[in-house]
């Protein structure tokens, strides 16, 4: 009798163990992995950006890491008045700004107080 309460306990505590670990497999049914976000950074120095010129992927984001001893900003847009640009950053001297591309296509951008001078960069998005 003992040996029979002994197994039916080791037999319903493994069942309770199996039950709690569950599965990773979700059948197929999810959207699967996220697949992995490269980190393009720029270094906002003193009227330059370097590299002046990025390339990733839709999806992929760009860190503008600021090193200068003025302040600068990173605005998208072509001019010193973008309507609506989709990113800008405060002025900065130190820290970093980061904007994510969700949509391919080439996006141009500046330095608010230092276009003038041609502190500008832009960031090419491949599909």
């Amino acid at each position: 009798m003992k040996s029979s309460v002994v197994t039916f306990l080791a037999v319903l505590a493994s069942a309770a163990l199996i039950s709690a670990c569950g599965s990773d497999d979700d059948g197929g049914t999810g959207p699967g992995p996220t697949p992995p976000v490269f980190n393009g950074t720029v270094s906002v120095r003193d009227n330059s950006f370097s590299p002046r010129d990025i390339t990733i992927s839709v999806g992929d984001s760009v860190t503008w890491s600021f090193e200068g001893s003025n302040l600068h900003t990173v605005t998208e847009g072509a001019n010193a008045n973008p309507p609506s640009p989709l990113f800008d950053s405060p002025l900065m001297r130190s820290g970093t700004f980061g904007y994510r591309f969700t949509t391919a296509g080439a996006f141009p951008y500046h330095c608010r107080p230092h276009i003038g001078v041609g502190m500008t960069g832009s960031v090419t998005v491949a599909p």
